[in-house]
C-alpha cells in the first residue's frame, strides 16, 4: 500500500515517505505549526515560510522528508544544493497510479481495510480505512489512512506515537 504523499506551498513541494520514517520527531518539535502528526493532513505548508519548512526537512535524520522546486529557476540562493533535494525524475516510481485491479478491489471491498505493520524499536504503523475508539467507546479519529501506534507508552500524544521511543532507548 503506497503510502507516499507530496505538500506544496507554490515554491517547493515537500515529499513524505512514511516506510523510511523512524519517528524520531525532529520535523513536530521543531516546527509544529507545519508538522502536525495529530491533524489531517499531518503537514500544513501555509504555515511557515519555504525557508522555515526547508531548515526542518534537512533535519530529518532519514531521507522520510525531502522536496523538490515547483520551479527550478526560482530556487533560495543557499538551498539550491541542499542534501535534501528530491530528484524528480523518480516521483513516477514513488507515486505509481494505481492499477485496474486495485481500483476494482477497493470498489467492491475486497481489498483489505487496513494494514498494521510492527517496527521493531517503534511504533505500530497502521494503514488503510478505520478508524480508532477510545477506551469510553468515543471516536478518537475517523476516516484515517494512516497512524502510527505508540508501543513504548511514553507518547504524549497517546494513542499516537510521538518519537518519545527513540529519546527513551526504547528497542523492544
Amino acid at each position: 500500500m503506497n503510502r507516499n504523499r507530496k505538500y506544496s506551498n507554490g515554491t517547493i513541494t515537500v515529499v513524505w515517505q512514511p516506510a523510511e520514517c523512524i519517528h524520531s520527531g525532529e520535523c513536530f518539535t521543531s516546527l509544529r505549526k507545519v508538522f502536525d502528526p495529530t491533524k489531517r493532513p499531518w503537514v500544513d505548508m501555509e504555515r511557515a515560510s519555504t525557508e522555515e519548512i526547508i531548515d526542518v526537512v534537512e533535519r530529518c535524520p532519514t531521507r522520510a522528508l525531502t522536496f523538490f522546486w515547483n520551479d527550478p529557476a526560482a530556487v533560495i540562493a543557499e538551498k539550491e544544493h541542499s542534501p535534501k533535494l528530491f530528484d524528480t525524475r523518480t516521483l513516477d516510481s514513488l507515486f505509481p497510479a494505481p492499477t485496474a485491479e486495485k481500483e476494482a478491489a477497493e470498489a467492491n471491498g475486497t481489498a483489505p481495510a487496513a494494514k498494521i505493520t510492527y517496527r521493531l524499536g517503534g511504533p505500530l504503523v497502521v494503514e488503510g480505512h478505520f478508524h480508532i475508539i477510545g477506551q469510553d467507546g468515543r471516536m478518537i479519529q475517523s476516516k484515517l489512512t494512516m497512524a502510527s501506534l505508540c508501543r513504548c507508552g511514553l507518547s504524549d500524544n497517546q494513542p499516537f506515537c510521538d518519537g518519545a521511543h527513540f529519546k527513551a532507548g526504547f528497542r523492544r
